[in-house]
Protein backbone atom coordinates (compact mmCIF):
# COMPACT_ATOMS: atom_id res chain seq x y z
CA UNK A 1 0.00 0.00 0.00
CA UNK A 2 1.38 3.44 -0.92
CA UNK A 3 2.34 5.80 1.87
CA UNK A 4 -0.51 8.10 2.75
CA UNK A 5 -3.13 5.81 1.21
CA UNK A 6 -6.13 5.26 3.48
CA UNK A 7 -6.64 1.54 4.18
CA UNK A 8 -9.98 0.11 3.05
CA UNK A 9 -12.79 0.11 5.57
CA UNK A 10 -13.52 -3.29 7.12
CA UNK A 11 -16.82 -4.88 8.05
CA UNK A 12 -15.74 -4.82 11.72
CA UNK A 13 -15.27 -1.04 11.53
CA UNK A 14 -18.67 -0.64 9.87
CA UNK A 15 -20.38 -2.67 12.59
CA UNK A 16 -18.58 -0.70 15.30
CA UNK A 17 -19.58 2.62 13.71
CA UNK A 18 -23.22 1.57 13.53
CA UNK A 19 -23.20 0.33 17.13
CA UNK A 20 -21.76 3.67 18.28
CA UNK A 21 -24.44 5.65 16.40
CA UNK A 22 -21.89 7.29 14.07
CA UNK A 23 -24.07 7.26 10.95
CA UNK A 24 -26.09 10.40 10.23
CA UNK A 25 -28.28 11.82 7.49
CA UNK A 26 -27.36 14.77 5.30
CA UNK A 27 -30.14 16.15 3.13
CA UNK A 28 -29.77 17.52 -0.39
CA UNK A 29 -32.73 19.77 -1.29
CA UNK A 30 -34.78 19.20 -4.44
CA UNK A 31 -36.40 22.13 -6.26
CA UNK A 32 -39.68 22.02 -8.16
CA UNK A 33 -39.32 23.32 -11.71
CA UNK A 34 -43.06 24.01 -11.60
CA UNK A 35 -43.25 26.04 -8.39
CA UNK A 36 -39.66 27.28 -8.20
CA UNK A 37 -39.13 26.38 -4.54
CA UNK A 38 -37.86 23.51 -2.41
CA UNK A 39 -40.36 20.65 -2.46
CA UNK A 40 -38.27 17.82 -1.08
CA UNK A 41 -34.85 16.44 -0.22
CA UNK A 42 -32.82 13.28 -0.61
CA UNK A 43 -31.60 11.64 2.61
CA UNK A 44 -27.93 10.71 2.16
CA UNK A 45 -26.04 8.62 4.72
CA UNK A 46 -22.74 9.96 6.03
CA UNK A 47 -20.37 8.38 8.53
CA UNK A 48 -19.40 10.96 11.13
CA UNK A 49 -16.40 9.84 13.18
CA UNK A 50 -15.96 10.95 16.82
CA UNK A 51 -13.26 13.43 15.72
CA UNK A 52 -15.76 15.10 13.34
CA UNK A 53 -14.35 13.53 10.16
CA UNK A 54 -17.05 12.83 7.58
CA UNK A 55 -16.60 9.64 5.55
CA UNK A 56 -18.48 9.81 2.23
CA UNK A 57 -20.74 6.91 1.21
CA UNK A 58 -18.60 5.76 -1.71
CA UNK A 59 -15.97 4.69 0.83
CA UNK A 60 -18.25 2.40 2.88
CA UNK A 61 -21.45 1.60 0.95
CA UNK A 62 -19.73 -0.82 -1.51
CA UNK A 63 -18.48 -3.08 1.28
CA UNK A 64 -21.82 -2.78 3.07
CA UNK A 65 -23.55 -3.89 -0.15
CA UNK A 66 -21.14 -6.74 -0.93
CA UNK A 67 -21.34 -8.20 2.59
CA UNK A 68 -25.08 -7.71 3.05
CA UNK A 69 -24.46 -5.41 6.03
CA UNK A 70 -26.37 -2.71 4.15
CA UNK A 71 -29.61 -4.19 5.49
CA UNK A 72 -28.41 -3.61 9.07
CA UNK A 73 -27.58 0.01 8.25
CA UNK A 74 -30.94 0.60 6.53
CA UNK A 75 -32.96 -0.83 9.41
CA UNK A 76 -30.97 1.14 11.98
CA UNK A 77 -31.26 4.42 10.05
CA UNK A 78 -34.97 4.28 9.19
CA UNK A 79 -36.20 5.31 12.68
CA UNK A 80 -33.88 8.33 12.45
CA UNK A 81 -35.42 9.19 9.09
CA UNK A 82 -38.91 8.98 10.59
CA UNK A 83 -37.89 11.30 13.44
CA UNK A 84 -36.46 13.82 10.96
CA UNK A 85 -39.57 13.63 8.77
CA UNK A 86 -41.76 14.42 11.79
CA UNK A 87 -39.71 17.57 12.42
CA UNK A 88 -39.90 18.55 8.75
CA UNK A 89 -43.63 17.92 8.65
CA UNK A 90 -44.19 20.24 11.61
CA UNK A 91 -42.51 23.03 9.66
CA UNK A 92 -43.71 22.30 6.11
CA UNK A 93 -46.05 19.39 5.40
CA UNK A 94 -45.44 19.66 1.64
CA UNK A 95 -41.82 18.44 1.81
CA UNK A 96 -41.17 14.90 0.57
CA UNK A 97 -38.10 12.84 1.44
CA UNK A 98 -36.29 10.33 -0.77
CA UNK A 99 -34.55 7.45 1.01
CA UNK A 100 -32.01 5.20 -0.75
CA UNK A 101 -32.45 1.49 -0.20
CA UNK A 102 -30.85 -1.61 -1.67
CA UNK A 103 -32.67 -4.48 -3.34
CA UNK A 104 -31.16 -6.57 -0.53
CA UNK A 105 -33.34 -4.62 1.91
CA UNK A 106 -36.38 -6.29 0.37
CA UNK A 107 -35.16 -9.90 0.27
CA UNK A 108 -37.01 -10.34 3.58
CA UNK A 109 -40.06 -8.43 4.88
CA UNK A 110 -38.34 -6.62 7.78
CA UNK A 111 -37.75 -3.30 5.97
CA UNK A 112 -41.24 -3.35 4.48
CA UNK A 113 -42.76 -3.93 7.92
CA UNK A 114 -40.74 -1.07 9.43
CA UNK A 115 -42.14 1.27 6.79
CA UNK A 116 -45.66 -0.15 7.15
CA UNK A 117 -45.56 0.36 10.93
CA UNK A 118 -44.46 4.00 10.56
CA UNK A 119 -47.31 4.64 8.12
CA UNK A 120 -50.02 2.82 10.07
CA UNK A 121 -49.01 4.62 13.29
CA UNK A 122 -49.35 7.93 11.37
CA UNK A 123 -45.74 8.90 11.97
CA UNK A 124 -45.19 9.52 8.27
CA UNK A 125 -47.39 10.29 5.27
CA UNK A 126 -46.65 7.64 2.61
CA UNK A 127 -47.22 10.24 -0.10
CA UNK A 128 -44.21 12.15 1.25
CA UNK A 129 -41.81 9.20 1.19
CA UNK A 130 -39.88 8.05 -1.87
CA UNK A 131 -37.77 4.91 -1.89
CA UNK A 132 -34.92 5.11 -4.40
CA UNK A 133 -33.45 2.03 -6.02
CA UNK A 134 -30.71 2.12 -8.64
CA UNK A 135 -31.54 0.91 -12.12
CA UNK A 136 -28.73 -1.67 -11.91
CA UNK A 137 -30.16 -3.11 -8.69
CA UNK A 138 -33.61 -3.51 -10.24
CA UNK A 139 -32.31 -5.15 -13.42
CA UNK A 140 -30.53 -7.83 -11.35
CA UNK A 141 -33.64 -8.77 -9.37
CA UNK A 142 -34.80 -12.35 -9.91
CA UNK A 143 -36.06 -12.97 -6.39
CA UNK A 144 -39.89 -13.04 -6.28
CA UNK A 145 -39.78 -11.99 -2.62
CA UNK A 146 -38.13 -8.70 -3.58
CA UNK A 147 -40.69 -8.05 -6.30
CA UNK A 148 -43.60 -8.84 -3.95
CA UNK A 149 -42.23 -6.66 -1.15
CA UNK A 150 -41.70 -3.71 -3.52
CA UNK A 151 -45.22 -4.10 -4.88
CA UNK A 152 -46.55 -4.09 -1.31
CA UNK A 153 -44.54 -0.94 -0.63
CA UNK A 154 -46.23 0.82 -3.54
CA UNK A 155 -49.64 -0.37 -2.33
CA UNK A 156 -48.93 1.43 0.95
CA UNK A 157 -48.73 4.68 -1.05
CA UNK A 158 -44.94 5.03 -1.03
CA UNK A 159 -43.44 6.31 -4.29
CA UNK A 160 -40.81 4.15 -5.96
CA UNK A 161 -38.02 6.06 -7.72
CA UNK A 162 -35.47 4.69 -10.19
CA UNK A 163 -32.11 6.24 -9.33
CA UNK A 164 -29.25 6.71 -11.82
CA UNK A 165 -31.60 6.32 -14.80
CA UNK A 166 -29.64 5.96 -18.02
CA UNK A 167 -26.67 4.04 -16.60
CA UNK A 168 -28.05 0.52 -17.13
CA UNK A 169 -28.78 -1.53 -20.18
CA UNK A 170 -32.54 -2.06 -19.94
CA UNK A 171 -33.99 1.25 -18.73
CA UNK A 172 -37.10 1.22 -20.92
CA UNK A 173 -37.84 -2.45 -20.28
CA UNK A 174 -37.33 -1.93 -16.54
CA UNK A 175 -39.73 1.01 -16.46
CA UNK A 176 -42.38 -1.08 -18.21
CA UNK A 177 -42.20 -3.86 -15.60
CA UNK A 178 -41.95 -2.00 -12.29
CA UNK A 179 -44.33 0.48 -10.59
CA UNK A 180 -42.03 3.51 -10.70
CA UNK A 181 -43.60 6.94 -10.27
CA UNK A 182 -40.28 8.85 -10.38
CA UNK A 183 -37.09 8.55 -12.43
CA UNK A 184 -33.87 10.34 -11.52
CA UNK A 185 -31.73 11.01 -14.58
CA UNK A 186 -28.12 10.14 -13.85
CA UNK A 187 -25.95 13.14 -13.01
CA UNK A 188 -23.31 11.99 -15.49
CA UNK A 189 -25.76 12.44 -18.37
CA UNK A 190 -26.82 15.85 -17.05
CA UNK A 191 -23.23 17.07 -16.69
CA UNK A 192 -22.23 15.86 -20.15
CA UNK A 193 -24.96 17.92 -21.82
CA UNK A 194 -22.65 20.95 -21.93
CA UNK A 195 -20.21 19.06 -24.19
CA UNK A 196 -22.23 16.26 -25.80
CA UNK A 197 -25.16 16.74 -28.15
CA UNK A 198 -25.89 13.03 -27.83
CA UNK A 199 -26.28 13.32 -24.04
CA UNK A 200 -28.62 16.27 -24.51
CA UNK A 201 -30.77 14.25 -26.91
CA UNK A 202 -30.88 11.30 -24.49
CA UNK A 203 -31.98 13.60 -21.65
CA UNK A 204 -34.70 15.21 -23.79
CA UNK A 205 -35.97 11.82 -24.95
CA UNK A 206 -35.96 10.48 -21.38
CA UNK A 207 -38.00 13.43 -20.13
CA UNK A 208 -40.52 13.00 -22.94
CA UNK A 209 -40.85 9.25 -22.40
CA UNK A 210 -41.33 9.64 -18.64
CA UNK A 211 -43.95 12.32 -19.27
CA UNK A 212 -45.89 9.97 -21.57
CA UNK A 213 -45.78 7.28 -18.87
CA UNK A 214 -47.03 9.72 -16.22
CA UNK A 215 -43.72 9.54 -14.33
CA UNK A 216 -42.10 12.56 -12.67
CA UNK A 217 -38.51 13.36 -13.64
CA UNK A 218 -35.77 14.52 -11.28
CA UNK A 219 -32.55 15.75 -12.91
CA UNK A 220 -29.47 15.17 -10.73
CA UNK A 221 -26.12 16.91 -10.97
CA UNK A 222 -27.21 20.43 -11.94
CA UNK A 223 -24.14 22.64 -11.69
CA UNK A 224 -25.07 25.78 -13.65
CA UNK A 225 -27.91 28.19 -14.38
CA UNK A 226 -27.75 27.28 -18.07
CA UNK A 227 -28.40 23.60 -17.39
CA UNK A 228 -31.21 24.51 -14.97
CA UNK A 229 -32.89 26.72 -17.58
CA UNK A 230 -32.53 24.07 -20.27
CA UNK A 231 -34.24 21.46 -18.08
CA UNK A 232 -36.97 23.95 -17.16
CA UNK A 233 -37.77 24.46 -20.84
CA UNK A 234 -37.40 20.73 -21.62
CA UNK A 235 -40.31 19.81 -19.35
CA UNK A 236 -38.39 18.34 -16.40
CA UNK A 237 -40.36 18.53 -13.13
CA UNK A 238 -37.70 18.53 -10.37
CA UNK A 239 -34.04 19.45 -10.02
CA UNK A 240 -31.18 18.57 -7.69
CA UNK A 241 -27.51 19.49 -7.70
CA UNK A 242 -24.70 21.52 -6.14
CA UNK A 243 -25.72 24.68 -8.07
CA UNK A 244 -29.00 24.59 -6.13
CA UNK A 245 -27.77 23.27 -2.79
CA UNK A 246 -25.23 20.84 -1.36
CA UNK A 247 -26.14 18.06 1.12
CA UNK A 248 -26.58 19.49 4.62
CA UNK A 249 -27.53 18.43 8.17
CA UNK A 250 -31.20 18.60 9.17
CA UNK A 251 -30.83 21.90 11.06
CA UNK A 252 -29.37 23.57 7.96
CA UNK A 253 -32.10 22.07 5.77
CA UNK A 254 -34.76 23.56 8.04
CA UNK A 255 -33.11 26.98 7.78
CA UNK A 256 -32.75 26.58 4.01
CA UNK A 257 -36.47 25.85 3.63
CA UNK A 258 -37.39 28.73 5.96
CA UNK A 259 -35.40 31.14 3.79
CA UNK A 260 -38.07 30.53 1.10
CA UNK A 261 -35.58 30.99 -1.71
CA UNK A 262 -37.10 31.02 -5.20
CA UNK A 263 -35.81 29.93 -8.59
CA UNK A 264 -37.15 30.45 -12.12
CA UNK A 265 -40.30 28.38 -12.50
CA UNK A 266 -42.44 29.24 -15.50
CA UNK A 267 -42.54 25.70 -16.93
CA UNK A 268 -42.75 26.49 -20.63
CA UNK A 269 -41.37 23.02 -21.27
CA UNK A 270 -44.53 21.47 -19.85
CA UNK A 271 -46.61 23.60 -22.23
CA UNK A 272 -44.61 22.19 -25.12
CA UNK A 273 -45.21 18.70 -23.72
CA UNK A 274 -48.94 19.50 -23.65
CA UNK A 275 -48.79 20.34 -27.37
CA UNK A 276 -47.11 17.03 -28.13
CA UNK A 277 -49.67 15.25 -25.94
CA UNK A 278 -52.50 16.83 -27.90
CA UNK A 279 -50.97 15.92 -31.27
CA UNK A 280 -50.51 12.34 -30.08
CA UNK A 281 -54.11 12.22 -28.78
CA UNK A 282 -55.48 13.50 -32.10
CA UNK A 283 -53.42 10.94 -34.06
CA UNK A 284 -54.59 8.13 -31.76
CA UNK A 285 -58.21 9.21 -32.14
CA UNK A 286 -57.99 9.31 -35.94
CA UNK A 287 -56.36 5.86 -35.98
CA UNK A 288 -59.11 4.57 -33.71
CA UNK A 289 -61.89 6.04 -35.87
CA UNK A 290 -60.47 4.73 -39.15
CA UNK A 291 -59.87 1.28 -37.64
CA UNK A 292 -63.46 1.11 -36.36
CA UNK A 293 -64.86 2.32 -39.65
CA UNK A 294 -62.78 0.41 -42.16
CA UNK A 295 -60.91 -2.44 -40.43
CA UNK A 296 -63.08 -5.27 -39.10
CA UNK A 297 -60.29 -7.63 -38.05
CA UNK A 298 -61.03 -9.80 -35.00
CA UNK A 299 -57.37 -9.92 -33.95
CA UNK A 300 -56.43 -8.67 -30.49
CA UNK A 301 -55.44 -5.00 -30.63
CA UNK A 302 -52.32 -3.39 -29.17
CA UNK A 303 -52.79 -1.81 -25.73
CA UNK A 304 -52.92 1.99 -25.51
CA UNK A 305 -54.31 2.73 -28.98
CA UNK A 306 -57.65 4.13 -27.78
CA UNK A 307 -57.91 7.89 -27.26
CA UNK A 308 -59.02 8.97 -23.77
CA UNK A 309 -62.50 10.50 -24.12
CA UNK A 310 -62.67 12.30 -20.76
CA UNK A 311 -61.16 15.83 -21.17
CA UNK A 312 -60.03 15.72 -17.53
CA UNK A 313 -58.15 12.44 -17.94
CA UNK A 314 -56.33 12.82 -21.26
CA UNK A 315 -52.70 13.91 -20.81
CA UNK A 316 -53.49 17.49 -21.86
CA UNK A 317 -56.37 17.54 -19.37
CA UNK A 318 -54.23 16.10 -16.58
CA UNK A 319 -51.75 18.92 -17.18
CA UNK A 320 -54.44 21.61 -17.56
CA UNK A 321 -56.28 20.72 -14.33
CA UNK A 322 -53.06 19.89 -12.48
CA UNK A 323 -49.65 21.51 -12.93
CA UNK A 324 -51.03 23.85 -15.60
CA UNK A 325 -53.05 25.71 -12.97
CA UNK A 326 -49.85 27.70 -12.37
CA UNK A 327 -51.00 29.67 -15.45
CA UNK A 328 -54.56 30.25 -14.25
CA UNK A 329 -55.55 33.87 -14.75
CA UNK A 330 -53.64 34.23 -18.01
CA UNK A 331 -56.33 34.76 -20.64
CA UNK A 332 -54.76 32.37 -23.16
CA UNK A 333 -54.77 29.59 -20.58
CA UNK A 334 -58.32 30.29 -19.42
CA UNK A 335 -59.60 30.32 -23.02
CA UNK A 336 -58.20 26.84 -23.61
CA UNK A 337 -60.76 24.94 -21.55
CA UNK A 338 -63.82 25.36 -23.81
CA UNK A 339 -62.30 24.32 -27.18
CA UNK A 340 -60.60 21.41 -25.43
CA UNK A 341 -63.96 20.24 -24.07
CA UNK A 342 -65.61 20.63 -27.50
CA UNK A 343 -62.72 18.71 -29.06
CA UNK A 344 -63.46 15.71 -26.85
CA UNK A 345 -67.17 15.95 -27.62
CA UNK A 346 -66.37 15.87 -31.33
CA UNK A 347 -64.04 12.92 -30.77
CA UNK A 348 -66.81 10.98 -29.01
CA UNK A 349 -69.20 11.74 -31.88
CA UNK A 350 -66.66 10.46 -34.41
CA UNK A 351 -66.11 7.20 -32.53
CA UNK A 352 -69.87 6.67 -32.26
CA UNK A 353 -70.31 7.41 -35.98
CA UNK A 354 -67.58 4.92 -36.89
CA UNK A 355 -69.15 2.22 -34.72
CA UNK A 356 -72.58 2.82 -36.26
CA UNK A 357 -71.34 2.41 -39.83
CA UNK A 358 -71.52 6.03 -40.99
CA UNK A 359 -70.44 6.79 -44.54
CA UNK A 360 -66.90 7.81 -45.49
CA UNK A 361 -68.19 11.32 -46.31
CA UNK A 362 -69.85 11.70 -42.90
CA UNK A 363 -66.70 10.60 -41.11
CA UNK A 364 -64.54 12.88 -43.27
CA UNK A 365 -66.75 15.87 -42.40
CA UNK A 366 -66.45 14.97 -38.73
CA UNK A 367 -62.67 14.81 -39.03
CA UNK A 368 -62.64 18.28 -40.61
CA UNK A 369 -64.50 19.66 -37.58
CA UNK A 370 -62.04 17.87 -35.29
CA UNK A 371 -59.14 19.49 -37.16
CA UNK A 372 -60.64 22.97 -36.71
CA UNK A 373 -60.96 22.50 -32.95
CA UNK A 374 -57.48 20.94 -32.79
CA UNK A 375 -56.00 23.99 -34.53
CA UNK A 376 -57.62 26.29 -31.96
CA UNK A 377 -56.23 24.24 -29.06
CA UNK A 378 -52.73 24.13 -30.55
CA UNK A 379 -52.79 27.85 -31.35
CA UNK A 380 -53.69 28.73 -27.76
CA UNK A 381 -51.00 26.41 -26.38
CA UNK A 382 -48.36 27.94 -28.66
CA UNK A 383 -49.40 31.45 -27.65
CA UNK A 384 -49.24 30.45 -23.99
CA UNK A 385 -45.78 28.95 -24.54
CA UNK A 386 -44.58 32.23 -26.06
CA UNK A 387 -45.94 34.19 -23.10
CA UNK A 388 -44.18 31.85 -20.68
CA UNK A 389 -40.86 32.29 -22.49
CA UNK A 390 -41.18 36.08 -22.39
CA UNK A 391 -42.07 36.08 -18.69
CA UNK A 392 -39.14 33.76 -17.92
CA UNK A 393 -36.80 36.09 -19.82
CA UNK A 394 -38.08 39.05 -17.81
CA UNK A 395 -37.54 37.14 -14.55
CA UNK A 396 -33.96 36.33 -15.52
CA UNK A 397 -33.27 39.73 -17.05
Amino acid sequence: MDAGTTPPITLVELAKGLAHDEFVFYYQPKVSLVGGKVNGAEALIRWKKPDGTIIPPDEFIPIAESTGFITEISRAMFPKLVADMLILNDMDASISIAFNLSSKDFESPEMLELIRSAIESHQIDPDKLQVELTEAAIIDINDPNIRNNLNELVKLGVKLAMDDYGTGYSSIDTLSQWPFSVVKIDQGLIRRMVESEKSTTIVQASIRMAHQLGINVVAEGIESANVYDFLLHAGCTDAQGFWLAQPMPLAELLAFIRSDRRWSALPAGLIHMAQLDHIHWRKTLIDQVTTLAFNHSKEKSVQGVSAEQDPHRCKLGVWYYGLGQEFKGISTFDELEEPHRLLHEQGAKLIEAARNGSTREEITNGLRELTKLSSIVLGLLQELENEAFFQAAEQNG
